[in-house]
């Protein structure tokens, strides 16, 4: 596709996306929430991603139910999206915000040597942040930036109002992410996705290509590794947020298994707020010689 091609299209795709969400800023946020929650719950039983779930499924948690657990990522899914939407309001609601284990993340904090939070794509990792932000500790995060830069430009500011500094994926926030640790800083990284390439470690019962470059960084610069998630309450609004103690210091492998035994036991105690979206299990091709 021609540059000026794929420019017009992210123009297209970005008026319309807002077009279509504009309803949702004059209603109450809670009332948005829950319509997204209703969209995705009913919506992606239906959409092509639902096979994709099943597959998943399939692979690592064969006696779960895939429609009921596709029903529940939908709505957690639809609930993740109107929360970003309004993340004002998601953000001032800190009674909604149950947190436990504060004092690991403070101690790491304070002993000025950088702390990375590791979470996954559960439940809402940006109460994870507003948690540690209601606590004193401001958390930033590295992130992958949406393909269309309209998509990004929407969504960079609220991000950003959950803590900073904000990191795209890649070489240069990887130096970010470096510098930010050398200054003390906190940052979240989301571990969960699938790294093409990287080693195969096992997550959920089976082994998946996994990035192994945070825990390595985290031994060469004595940064802590600090689990935390955010699982949704039965209301649906509010969270049990949880800072596991800091992970011990080992090789990269051995610690990144650790990193994926944690994100399993959180999907095992709550499925369906996993988004089982993701190829996590899928391998790079390796060409014949």
């Amino acid at each position: 596709m021609r540059p000026w091609t794929r420019r017009f299209w992210w123009t297209v795709e970005g008026v319309a996306f807002a077009i279509v969400i504009a309803p949702f800023f004059v209603i109450p946020a809670d009332a948005a929430v829950r319509a997204f929650a209703a969209v995705g719950r009913w919506g992606l039983p239906l959409a092509p991603a639902a096979r994709r779930i099943r597959e998943n499924l399939a692979m690592v948690r064969p006696s779960l139910q895939p429609r009921r657990i596709t029903r529940e990522v939908g709505d957690n899914f639809g609930r993740v999206l109107a929360e970003y939407i309004r993340m004002p309001d998601f953000a001032a609601r800190s009674e909604r915000r149950h947190a436990r284990g504060v004092e690991h993340l403070r101690q790491a904090a304070a002993a000025g040597r950088g702390v990375v939070v590791v979470s996954a794509h559960f439940g809402n990792w940006e109460a994870v942040r507003l948690a540690a932000r209601d606590a004193g500790v401001d958390v930033g995060i590295l992130y992958r930036a949406f393909n269309n830069p309209l998509f990004d430009a929407m969504s960079i500011w609220r991000i950003r109002a959950a803590g900073e500094p904000v990191l795209h994926k890649g070489r240069q926030g990887g130096r970010g992410l470096l510098g930010a640790l050398k200054r003390g800083g906190v940052v979240m990284v989301l571990l969960d996705q699938r790294s093409g390439g990287d080693p195969l470690i096992a997550f959920l019962g089976r082994e998946a290509e996994t990035a192994t470059a945070v825990a390595a960084l985290a031994q060469r610069t004595g940064a802590a590794l600090i689990p935390a998630f955010a699982q949704r309450r039965a209301d649906g609004l509010s969270f049990d947020v949880t800072f596991e103690p800091p992970l011990p210091p080992g090789d990269p492998i051995s610690v990144t298994g650790a990193i994926n035994d944690r994100f399993s036991a959180w999907v095992d105690a709550a499925p369906g707020q996993w988004f089982w979206l993701h190829h996590r299990w899928k391998r790079r091709k390796v060409r014949a010689r």
